[in-house]
């Protein structure tokens, strides 16, 4: 290891911690049961945290209480002085995405493989990838062939012949070709349908918007086939061509515009439960990194993001080239339009918060549009929500039980309950007086099996 890689480990051992009471060398992944005792428990339901003993039997949480007896050849976590969160859920992701225009196909394969291990070092247990066709990985990561978060997915996109969608391949000539596309997907199981219905970033009309007709073919065979949709859009007109045209499950970008009084958007957004997921952290990262990471040196960072892109990014020439491939797939000044709209996108945040619209996590990670780094980004877009108004309990919520419902798996994941697939975090500080404790990680539990956080730490080949 280089010495800068080996100085960075050793603070973040400092920094995060490693150890949860016992060396991980006594944590076995082949064990029928395990106690994590004495902790402080954050479940997910938005209830306030208790101390509690959780017993994990194979893959699910068998029981939460005090003082639970330990099962023969069971191992035991002593937690005094740790918190438990559910596993993050990140509701906007690209896994097979790259970062950065500039690298090498070889360095791009490296970006591609690496992002499982990403999400899982930062937290994130389960992810919705939209708008990539990842079905063969989701089957592997339940089979056990592969590590990496649990993936749901929906499978290539639906956006016309020159949309915004157009930009990563397979845009649709017309209705008849959508409605295929839109079957095929359902045969090949996918967990929802990804609708791109704008027509460039903002309201810049420089891409083409998704014609009527195509929208109803899509819409058709999802209520017929009772598919969810999640629908890319942006700004207010979208918005609201979403509401009255689509009712979808959820929105998958924030609001770029400021509504003018007594607009009711937010509030038929909520009446008609649909969910929004800002990707705000996607937004500021056009501009520079999570202000956590500072100057790209910080040890979580370092040690979640492979060495050779922080290195190029570290780079001003390699960054304005990055900048300026990145305004000519825009076809505007996309950071000018940032600066203007970050703080509209907050803004909303708040104001969708107290009209009682649901709010999920999601980055939109691993596009090439800055700093918009696959897992280390999911916690910056939990801090967002708390400085645009939800308290860090919310916030919590939002990037648990609700990334849950988003992708309509409640009934399995994103609450700690009795029942429930064990995914979840022993974290070393309290994130519910400090959100950025979601980052003191020390232990990923993924289906019942622990694995010290160091283990998906980025290794130098």
């Amino acid at each position: 290891m280089k010495k800068r890689n080996l100085i960075v480990w050793l603070l973040f051992l400092l920094l995060g911690g490693v150890y949860c009471g016992q060396p991980s060398s006594e944590i076995s992944e082949e064990v029928s049961a395990t106690l994590i005792r004495d902790v402080v428990l954050i479940d997910g339901t938005g209830n306030a945290p208790i101390e509690a003993d959780i017993l994990i039997r194979g893959d699910r949480i068998d029981s939460i209480g005090s003082n639970l007896s330990v099962p023969n050849g069971a191992q035991v976590v002593e937690g005094a002085g740790k918190y438990v969160v559910p596993g993050l859920i990140d509701t906007h992701a690209h896994l097979d995405a790259s970062t950065v225009f500039q690298l090498t196909p070889e360095e791009k394969q490296v970006m591609i493989n690496d992002s499982r291990r990403a999400f899982l070092f930062n937290g994130v247990t389960s992810i919705l990838n939209v708008g990539d066709t990842v079905w063969a990985k989701s089957e592997s990561q339940r089979e056990g062939t592969i590590i990496a978060p649990r993936i749901y997915a929906t499978g290539q996109s639906f956006s016309p012949d020159g949309g915004w969608g157009s930009r990563h391949g397979g845009s649709l000539p017309d209705a008849v070709a959508a409605r295929e596309r839109a079957q095929s997907h359902i045969a090949a199981g996918t967990d929802g349908f990804k609708i791109v219905i704008e027509n460039g970033l903002g309201d810049s009309g420089t891409y083409v918007e998704m014609p009527e007709d195509m929208l109803e073919a899509i819409t058709e065979v999802a209520r017929a086939e009772d598919v969810p949709m999640y629908v890319h859009a942006i700004n207010i007109a979208e918005y609201r061509r979403t509401v009255e045209k689509i009712k979808p499950r959820a929105i998958v970008h924030g609001l770029e515009d400021r509504i003018p009084e007594g607009d009711p958007i937010f509030e038929q957004l909520a009446e008609n439960q649909i969910a929004v997921v800002p990707t705000v952290s996607l937004f500021e990262a056009f501009l520079a990194p999570d202000p956590h990471a500072g100057n790209l040196d910080h040890p979580i960072l370092e040690a979640s993001v492979p060495t050779f892109l922080l290195e190029r990014m570290r780079d001003p020439e390699f960054v304005k080239e990055e900048n300026r491939r990145f305004k000519e797939v825009g076809r505007i000044d996309v950071y000018e339009w940032a600066r203007k709209h970050n703080p509209i996108f907050r803004e909303n945040i708040t104001k969708m918060h107290q009209a009682g619209v649901k709010l999920a996590t999601g980055t939109d990670a691993g596009g090439p549009v800055g700093f918009n780094f696959q897992g280390y980004n999911t916690p910056w877009e939990l801090k967002i929500f708390v400085e645009a108004g939800l308290t860090p309990l919310e916030a919590i919520v939002a990037a648990t039980r609700n990334g849950a419902e988003v992708i309509g798996v409640a009934d399995q994941l994103g609450t700690i309950e009795q029942g429930k697939l064990a995914d979840l975090l022993i974290l070393s500080a309290n994130p519910l007086e400090n959100i950025e404790n979601i980052r003191q990680i020390e232990w990923v539990m993924q289906g019942g099996i622990m694995h010290p956080r160091t283990h998906f730490a980025y290794k130098v080949p």
